[in-house]
């Protein structure tokens, strides 16, 4: 008894036709179930210059910033920290705050790390 040979499974055919596709998007539309498929017009597009926030948007409250530094100012920094009992990120914003850059010191937690 031997087994039918392998065979490839056939191609995957369409199941719905452009026609039926378009009018499923028009009936489910106010269900929120379509999704653009294709790049917007181009008066869809925002008006305004790439990069810029649109009027009226709210910034993300943080963001995060990663700066490469010498290994003898991390450890200072590390070093600096433990003793004081905070953290390296409270360290930086307090002295940039003291350069005069806009930080409200009083919502930024001195020692953000976990109690073990």
């Amino acid at each position: 008894m031997s087994k039918p040979p392998f065979q490839p499974a056939p191609r995957p055919r369409p199941r719905t036709s452009p026609e039926e596709a378009d009018r499923l998007a028009n009936a489910a539309g106010d269900l929120g179930f379509t999704r653009v498929s294709t790049p917007p017009d181009r008066d869809e597009a925002t008006d305004g210059p790439r990069g810029q926030m649109p009027k009226g948007a709210v910034a993300s409250a943080e963001v995060s910033l990663k700066v490469m530094v010498p290994r003898a100012l991390a450890i200072t920094l590390r070093q600096e920290a433990a003793v004081k009992g905070v953290t390296v990120r409270y360290l930086i914003l307090a002295a940039l705050a003291a350069q005069g850059y806009d930080i409200d010191m009083s919502q930024i937690p001195e020692d953000g790390r976990r109690v073990r």
